[in-house]
């Protein structure tokens, strides 16, 4: 997701080949189509591949760069690779460090102090140290993640590819053309240079995207990789590098490609979504595409040049990168000060284009052609433009961090904080690793076992300081967006082999319970999503599966029934948990938009009566009960503690007391149901 980096006068104006003095008004044709798909994918336009549109500026990048290292060799004998890295600075840099700046500024306002704030200003000191795909990766996880949304800065993740790209490849080329004595060997010891790495990095997007992962650093084969980009820009550089050979002299021929060029990045568009694996085999389409529009472009007089260089297209081109430099964060904001508009995201995409302008007029024109004729110089040039965006994102993210030194923030922060005890572990339970899940453990009374989703840790510390009163231990394993349910179940969003991984947490953490554990009370607690949501797949058997509500809490009944019926049999009583009311519908919520002003401002409060959650949740529930009932399990009910008198609320007095996002309490009001927890488990079996 970013413009172009290569400079503007670095292509011909036809023919493949770098030429001095001219530029392929058709290149900024189709920069300007990259950057319109990706700002329609980010305002909410019903263009679920418009992300395709980076891959595009790759393929772009790879080809204007190598054109232009190539132009250089042939004039001047050798690469200048000090002159080429100041040149990307100059052209880089500058327009990034005042986006940044802004960001910082405005994030103090405008950001959430829950996250948001913190992980855009490590985000804008990534980007700074050409590493912000790095800490997005780590931070934020997933691409299409909803925490991914709040991070006003996600999409420099893209210019930090294309950073790394060109502080490694210019190296790797001039070397090669410098241990090559001949002109036919330069060409082709480049030609196999770059195809060897273009093909060892599609393996690596074609491993990543089967599931495949790195124990060590699972991002390396993943969506910010570097490694899995690299091919992209390896296609572009091929082309600059078969040069002539690949020139278009037919308008016939000329028109079949761009037409199937045109065609490619319009399925990319519309046939490409956020649970498509990618990179992947799939991105061999877009990146198809816009070699085929490169190649059809070279042919001057053709239809394709002249379609894509039609004024505004070529002016919208110019622009690109400031675009996609300043679209996100302003979508971010809108999200965050008025997030019940659905069009908030549209119109901010279409008010970013106002500040791009000015950026591309006021600052990355005029300092991309600034002269700085001494390294003191350039020193200071590059002083002056770190500076402001390293200070003011350390600044954010430390003053963040301590909640601004604010009391009412600081009761925020804590109450709203995700890190309650627990063991949350992706695997089984088994008797070896018992004891390290287990608190409490010196206690004489009979073990309480928790087992579930997310939803289940919530319930932790409750369970734990239920467990400290009545003098029983507590044993916890829970697994994030996985079930404690003994049913197929399948997320088409999920990387490939996660269902296998879910299931085995489930029967193995059965066959524990029913051949090694110690009879006791085991508490069952899953979010109802995964029924009322139709990403979510499940039924009896893996044949038989159904993405249909009324089938899957069929089967839903049917599987906690035998699931309990079978723990009972071992000795176990079982207790069942609603899942809380669930902030979601019209009466969504997310803590992300809790901005530090209106936290100071007591505006992060928010009401929802019991028959709008009931309405949503009614059928899961009834389930749930049905379940209970065939089966002799208890029903664990928190829908009266946290929705007194038929109201919930997200804030207590003073603090954010029951929720810290739309589907999870608060640390705080974990803890604070551990009295309701001991009188229910203290009460008849």
């Amino acid at each position: 997701m970013t413009a172009s980096a290569a400079l503007k006068d670095a292509s011909p104006r036809h023919g493949l080949p770098a030429r001095a003095g001219a530029r392929r008004l058709d290149i900024q044709g189709m920069r300007a189509l990259a950057v319109l798909m990706v700002v329609a994918f980010h305002a909410g336009l019903p263009m679920p591949g418009g992300f395709v549109g980076v891959d595009v500026f790759f393929v772009i990048s790879g080809f204007v760069i190598t054109a232009m290292l190539m132009r250089e060799w042939v004039g001047e004998g050798r690469l200048r690779l000090g002159r080429f890295y100041v040149r990307r600075f100059k052209r880089l840099t500058p327009a990034l460090a005042v986006t940044l700046s802004v960001t910082m500024l405005l994030g103090f306002f405008v950001l959430s102090p829950l996250g948001p704030q913190q992980d855009t200003s490590r985000t804008a000191l990534g980007a700074v140290l050409l590493g912000a795909n790095v800490v997005i990766a780590r931070l934020t996880g997933d691409y299409f993640d909803v925490a991914a949304d709040s991070n006003a800065l996600l999409n420099t993740w893209s210019l930090s590819v294309e950073e790394q790209f060109y502080l490694i490849f210019p190296l790797l080329l001039g070397l090669t053309w410098t241990l090559a004595r001949t002109r036919r060997a330069r060409t082709v010891a480049s030609l196999a240079v770059v195809s060897g790495l273009s093909v060892a990095s599609f393996v690596a997007a074609l491993a990543g995207s089967s599931g495949y992962q790195l124990a060590s650093q699972p991002w390396l084969l993943g969506f910010y990789s570097p490694v899995t980009r690299v091919w992209e820009f390896g296609v572009g550089a091929l082309l600059a590098l078969l040069g002539p050979r690949l020139a278009v002299e037919s308008k016939r021929l000329a028109a079949v490609l761009g037409g199937w060029g045109a065609a490619l990045l319009l399925v990319s568009l519309f046939a490409i979504t956020g649970s498509t694996p990618f990179p992947g085999p799939v991105t061999l389409v877009p990146v198809a595409g816009t070699a085929a529009l490169l190649v059809a472009g070279s042919a001057r007089d053709g239809v394709t040049a002249r379609v894509l260089s039609f004024s505004p297209l070529v002016r919208l081109g110019d622009w690109s990168y400031s675009i996609y430099l300043w679209h996100w964060p302003l979508i971010v904001f809108a999200g965050a000060l008025w997030p019940h508009h659905e069009r908030a995201a549209l119109v901010a995409a279409v008010v970013s284009f106002v500040p791009a302008i000015a950026s591309y007029r006021w600052v990355e024109t005029p300092l991309r052609t600034r002269p700085t004729t001494t390294r003191r110089a350039f020193t200071l040039f590059v002083a002056a433009v770190l500076l402001p965006p390293i200070v003011l994102s350390v600044g954010l993210w430390q003053a963040s961090d301590k909640g601004f030194l604010l009391p009412r923030v600081q009761d925020f922060q804590e109450a709203a904080s995700a890190r309650p005890e627990g063991c949350h572990r992706f695997a089984p339970l088994r008797g070896d690793t018992a004891d390290e899940c287990t608190w409490n453990i010196d206690a004489d009374g009979a073990p309480i076992y928790l087992f579930g989703d997310s939803n289940a840790g919530q319930f932790v510390d409750s369970v734990v300081g239920a467990g400290r009163t009545l003098g029983r231990p507590v044993i916890t394993s829970t697994a994030n967006s996985c079930p404690m349910v003994d049913l197929p179940l399948d997320n088409r969003t999920q990387p490939r082999g996660w269902d296998e991984k879910c299931m085995g947490y489930v029967r193995g953490t059965l066959t524990y319970l029913l051949e090694e554990a110690s009879p006791g009370t085991v508490i069952i607690a899953n979010i109802d999503t995964y029924w009322d949501n139709r990403i979510w797949s499940t039924g009896p058997t893996t044949e038989s599966m159904s993405t249909e509500t009324s089938e899957k809490l069929e089967s839903l009944t049917q599987g906690l029934t035998t699931m309990v019926e079978s723990l009972r049999g071992a000795g176990h009583e079982v207790v069942l948990v609603q899942t809380i009311p669930r902030w979601t519908g019209e009466d969504k919520w997310n803590a992300a938009t809790c901005t530090t002003a209106r936290i100071l401002m007591n505006g992060c409060d928010q009401s929802m009566s019991v028959s709008s959650a009931m309405a949503r949740q009614g059928a899961t529930r009834a389930a749930l009960t049905a379940a209970a009932k065939a089966s002799g399990a208890r029903v664990f009910d928190p829908w009266l503690i946290l929705c007194p008198d038929g109201e919930c609320t997200i804030q207590g007095p003073g603090y954010l007391r029951y929720y810290r996002d739309g589907i999870h309490l608060s640390l705080r009001q974990g803890q604070e149901l551990a009295p309701d927890f001991t009188e229910f488990l203290s009460g008849p079996a």
